[in-house]
């Protein structure tokens, strides 16, 4: 079974407090997985996420010091299926909106590659060595607007959404059917500087990847 995009979820609420819960439907189908991936000011940390009730595994919790942002990406394999919460619990109570996006993948397997850029002047172009098939987000943040979408993988891709957390936040998922090794993945504001986010979901069974990680700020 090939990997396939499913539902997704973006949420821009305020928590006012220490727990954020947002409605998320994963998608039915074959090897499942969640992707959730979240910004916010760094005036806390996060301690958690669920999704119906089971944890996550958190790959990266990326504090972007020169934005006062951090940005965390949370991954399930074989999460419970049909409507159920996220919970994202902080370290502290968090007072400013998040960014939070949620994407249900089926015929998939683990996150692979993941790694972050902090902020240079647009655009923010990197790699991301990947398995065949992989599916790739990324996501980036800037003082200014993204108004031009994001390049992954050889193709300019629509943003998902434009959140605003005190910075301007927005991301992208590629194509399907990338080739294995060095993917592009550029990131881009309408001017100023801009971060770049990304993470590898592997195809089931897929391999070859590996889990690396780059982190620059």
């Amino acid at each position: 079974m090939a990997i396939a995009i499913g539902s997704k979820t973006a949420s821009n609420q305020n928590p006012n407090g220490g727990t954020q819960t947002l409605a998320h439907t994963m998608t039915t189908g074959a090897d499942g997985t969640l992707l959730v991936v979240i910004t916010m000011a760094n005036t806390t940390s996060f301690s958690s996420c669920t999704y119906g009730g089971v944890s996550m595994t958190l790959v990266l919790n990326q504090n972007y010091s020169g934005q006062s942002q951090r940005c965390a990406m949370y991954v399930l394999q074989a999460p419970p299926t049909g409507g159920n919460n996220i919970v994202v619990t902080f370290t502290g109570s968090q007072f400013n909106a998040t960014s939070i996006f949620a994407c249900s993948f089926t015929g998939a397997g683990n996150f692979g590659a993941f790694a972050s850029n902090g902020a240079v002047t647009t655009p923010n172009s990197q790699s991301i060595t990947i398995a065949e098939n992989s599916i790739i987000y990324l996501t980036g943040l800037s003082a200014n607007a993204q108004s031009f979408g994001y390049d992954i993988g050889g193709s300019t891709r629509t943003n998902e959404f434009a959140h605003n957390t005190n910075r301007q936040v927005e991301g992208a998922l590629s194509a399907t059917g990338l080739s294995a090794g060095a993917q592009n993945v550029t990131t881009k504001a309408d001017f100023g500087t801009v971060t770049n986010f990304r993470i590898e979901i592997q195809e089931a069974g897929g391999g070859g990847g590996g889990r690396r990680r780059i982190i620059i700020t």
